[in-house]
């Protein structure tokens, strides 16, 4: 792996261990059935450094996204469809794929519910 790629999954890495704790304080202050309606902030999980741009989702809405550990949450515009394929579109996110062996490879490493 490259450089420059090891740093953007670096990137990806970091922003998903970010999304994890905020669904973590997130559960905490919920109610049990606002879970699947209650928007919640998250950040874009994108390889670009300092981005952090905003994404609002439910917690169901992340915690399908993150039943896959090679898929990720992004702000439109932010996919990087040589290594990934836009799976779901909303209107605040999309849902990417790895679809490179490598990147799929790193995504599962650094998942941190493995």
């Amino acid at each position: 792996m490259q450089a420059q790629d090891e740093r953007r999954a670096k990137n990806e890495a970091l922003f998903r261990e970010v999304n994890e704790r905020v669904a973590e304080v997130a559960t905490q202050f919920l109610e049990e059935g606002e879970t699947h309606r209650q928007p919640v902030g998250f950040s874009c999980e994108c390889a670009r450094p300092y981005c952090g741009e905003p994404i609002t989702m439910t917690l169901g809405e992340y915690e399908a996204i993150r039943a896959e550990p090679t898929h990720f949450a992004v702000t439109p515009g932010h996919e990087r469809l040589e290594i990934e394929s836009v799976i779901e579109r909303h209107p605040t996110y999309l849902v990417v794929e790895k679809r490179d062996q490598e990147a799929q490879e790193v995504a599962r490493e650094t998942d941190p519910r493995r």
